[in-house]
């Protein structure tokens, strides 16, 4: 009988290079069916209106179909949790924001999926700044003066929130905690409107809100802004500072949207999703489509939205460790 004597090494490495050409075909062949891109939130909403640009120019980059489906439900946990499960193939995707990837896992021990180990990110494709707005009939015109303005008053300042736990409800912990001024009470709401209703009536003094939401009311006067939470002053609003720019240095939160894949995608499929992501959504049209919604693109690599998402998620951790702030 013939014996043969094959080393070992030789064999290890024939194999790795069998799986190289699979993976390599694979990514070349992808995609050859339909991508489903699924979305927390219900139709017509921000993060609805970011997915459908991302459906739309990620299926004319790869020359295929990507179909939006909206699984709304638990601040989006219920999507997330979805692609978490899914074959890491390139056919099912996350249009992830902060709400699913950073808060409700900071707040939710318990939730069904983690958000750095469960997900393959791509790109970040841009953020929405919220805006702090309080009553006109504040006697306060900028950052400093509300901040000199709590700490002198004699009961402590309320400000609304769209409920507890929200991206509203975080963003003003964290200003309290940055700003090291605490003479702060939180009215959380039910939803935004009746927040605004109540800003504007005089029975809360602030609100943290999305800007593209609150800036037709502060155009008529009906709210005044004192400074927007990115990085930078938006677009939409150039006269309005950055909260860091304003006076508290180092303070900065937005509403991000990002594409997630499932666990352990193939690195060749995920550079050619975000190969795909950064020329569709990088083409001016598309760009301008964003910025009109309030959107600041991003495009950022696979590597610098990991390290982001860490970071984000480390945040609202802090924040929520030192507020003591829990959901079951």
């Amino acid at each position: 009988m013939l014996k043969l004597n094959i080393v070992p090494g030789l064999l290890k490495a024939a194999f790795a290079g069998l799986l190289f050409a699979a993976a390599t075909a694979s990514a070349a062949d992808y995609p050859d069916r339909p991508i489903r891109l699924i979305v927390g939130f219900p139709p017509g909403g921000g993060a609805d209106f970011v997915a459908r640009q991302v459906a739309q120019r990620l299926g004319e980059a790869l020359k295929t179909s990507v179909v939006v489906d909206n699984k709304a439900g638990a601040n989006g946990t219920i999507a997330a949790a979805e692609v978490a499960r899914a074959p890491a193939d390139g056919y099912t995707l996350l249009l992830g924001v902060t709400a699913s990837q950073s808060i409700s896992p900071a707040l939710s021990p318990k939730l069904p999926y983690d958000p750095l180990r469960d997900f393959t990110p791509i790109t970040q494709v841009g953020y929405t700044p919220l805006v702090l707005v309080v009553n006109p009939k504040l006697p306060t015109r900028t950052l400093d003066d509300f901040l000199k303005y709590a700490k002198a008053s004699r009961t402590p300042v309320p400000y609304g929130s769209a409920g507890t736990g929200n991206i509203t409800h975080m963003a003003a912990e964290l200003f309290v905690q940055s700003s090291g001024v605490t003479n702060f009470q939180h009215i959380p709401y039910k939803g935004s409107s009746q927040v605004i209703t109540d800003l504007i009536g005089g029975r809360v003094d602030a609100y943290f809100d999305t800007l593209p939401s609150s800036l037709p009311l502060i155009q008529s006067g009906q709210l005044h802004a004192l400074a927007v939470t990115g990085p930078a002053r938006s677009d939409m609003a150039r006269d309005i500072p950055a909260v860091q720019e304003a006076g508290v240095p180092g303070f900065q939160t937005t509403t991000w949207f990002g594409v997630l894949a499932p666990p352990k995608l193939d690195p060749a499929l995920a550079n050619r999703l975000y190969e795909a992501l950064k020329r569709g959504m990088g083409a001016p049209e598309a760009r301008q489509a964003l910025v009109t919604r309030g959107v600041e693109p991003v495009l950022d690599t696979p590597a610098q939205f990991t390290a982001e998402l860490k970071e984000d998620l480390q945040r609202w951790r802090d924040v929520a460790r030192k507020a003591n702030i829990k959901l079951e």
